[in-house]
This record gives structure tokens, C-alpha cells and sequence, in this order.
């Protein structure tokens, strides 16, 4: 028994001694929709798990929270190397890392929590050196996808309007003439019954803002699904939701 607490107290004696030495390191986490803004406050925010890449032990965790950034820095203007891109209003998360030496970290984002339906992951490993603090516009991760909300609405004789509302990933929205044009991008929705695809609709934009929509018609009774998606075939950018709905025989 003596010899039990003895290891007890070496081990705890080498933890502590471990522990004294480790030095808090600090990590600036961002994740930015492709081909647009920051991801932040707007659309719920972004989670952020950062962990040790060979062992899994988790170093700190917590959300992205903030704005989309400047429209101008981002969109309008050509990006030169070295321009810093955020400020302090940006969406990030400050991680805190407590290390002795060298460590290979996983750092892991999935968002935006706002539309549990359009939620993506993207992860990177990097090495982090102790006190050599990577702040300012830190670790971006980029994250591809549109925030895509659809729904139908059935009507007699087996008419089916189809809706869906599309942003970028970010909130950032979709109108005509703006930073993100919905000329620039193809919203379909494929049909399936038993899953099997019976019909594709191509949905028109009618705004005024993120606003896509179409009609068909289905005349077999049965439970159906569309399966919408919007893609821009310039960055193969895509986003993708579900809706189900119910073709009567009385109708």
C-alpha cells in the first residue's frame, strides 16, 4: 500500500512539474464562408474544438463569435499579400493553450449553428510553438456551403409550388445586382419518391432577397421529397436541404 502512494505521488509530482513549465499560448480561430465573409454571430456562430493532433487530448474549445468583416477589405478591392483582413469586431475565437513544448494541434470548426440543416466541418493541423502567441487574422479555416432553407406547399389537383431561401454561408445575402447575384448561381430541385428521382425543377429567383421558387405538378398519390440545392459552378460552391410532402388521392 505504501508503495502504491508512492507511485501516486510521483506521478502527480511529474504532472505538477509538467504543468509549471507549460506556457499559455494564444491561437486566433476564424472560419470564412468560400467566396465570401466571415462566419460569426449572424448565423449562430461556429464551434471550435482545438486538440492535441496524435493523442486527441483536447487543449480548449468554444465559439466564433463576432461580425462578417468589412465588405470592401473582402469583396471589392483586389487582396494584396500581407493585407490584414479583420479587426477587432471580425468573428474569431481566442483559444488559450497551455503547452511545454512543441505540440501538433488539430484545430476543428463546424457551423453555423443557426441552420442546423446547412452545417459544415473543416479542420487543419499546425504546429504551435509555446508563447509564440498567432493572433491578428490568425488561423482562417474556409468553409464551403450555402445556408439553404426549403419548403413546399401543395395544392389541388396535385399542383406543388416549391420555395427555398439561399444565403452565403456567412448570412451574407443573394440579390440582384449585388455582391452576390443570383444570375450567378443554379437552385434546382430534384424529386424522389421511394427514392428514386422522378422529375428536376429548375427554381427562379423572386427575391427580393434569397428568394427562389417554382411550380410543378404531381398527379400519383404517394409521399415524395425535393431535394434542393443552389451551386455556383465558378467555385463549386453548394448548398443542399430536404422537404418532404404528401400527394393525396382526394385532391
Amino acid at each position: 500500500m505504501k508503495f502504491i502512494k508512492i507511485i501516486i505521488i510521483a506521478c502527480l509530482g511529474l504532472i505538477l512539474s509538467a504543468n509549471a513549465f507549460a506556457t499559455e499560448t494564444k491561437i486566433m480561430i476564424r472560419a470564412k464562408a468560400v467566396d465570401a465573409k466571415y462566419i460569426g454571430t449572424s448565423v449562430g456562430g461556429v464551434r471550435v474544438v482545438v486538440e492535441d493532433a496524435e493523442t486527441g487530448e483536447i487543449l480548449d474549445q468554444g465559439w466564433i463569435n463576432g461580425g462578417t468583416g468589412s465588405t470592401t477589405s473582402l469583396i471589392q478591392e483586389p487582396i494584396k499579400r500581407g493585407q490584414k483582413m479583420t479587426d477587432k469586431t471580425t468573428a474569431g475565437f481566442l483559444a488559450h493553450i497551455d503547452i511545454s513544448s512543441p505540440r501538433l494541434v488539430r484545430i476543428k470548426v463546424i457551423g453555423p449553428y443557426g441552420f442546423r440543416q446547412s452545417l459544415q466541418d473543416a479542420s487543419v493541423t499546425s504546429w504551435i510553438i509555446p508563447g509564440k502567441d498567432i493572433l491578428g487574422d490568425g488561423i482562417t479555416l474556409n468553409m464551403p456551403g450555402f445556408i439553404v432553407d426549403a419548403w413546399t406547399r401543395v395544392l389541388a389537383k396535385g399542383r406543388v409550388d416549391i420555395y427555398t431561401k439561399a444565403t452565403m454561408l456567412c448570412g451574407c445575402p443573394i440579390f440582384q445586382d449585388g455582391h452576390w447575384d443570383p444570375d450567378n448561381y443554379e437552385v434546382t430541385a430534384i424529386i424522389m419518391k421511394n427514392e428514386t428521382k422522378i422529375d428536376e425543377v429548375t427554381l427562379d429567383f423572386t427575391g427580393p432577397v434569397g428568394l427562389f421558387s417554382a411550380k410543378t405538378t404531381i398527379t400519383e398519390p404517394g409521399h415524395y421529397k425535393a431535394i434542393v440545392y443552389i451551386f455556383d459552378k465558378d467555385t463549386g460552391n453548394v448548398g443542399v436541404d430536404r422537404t418532404m410532402f404528401e400527394i393525396n388521392t382526394d385532391e
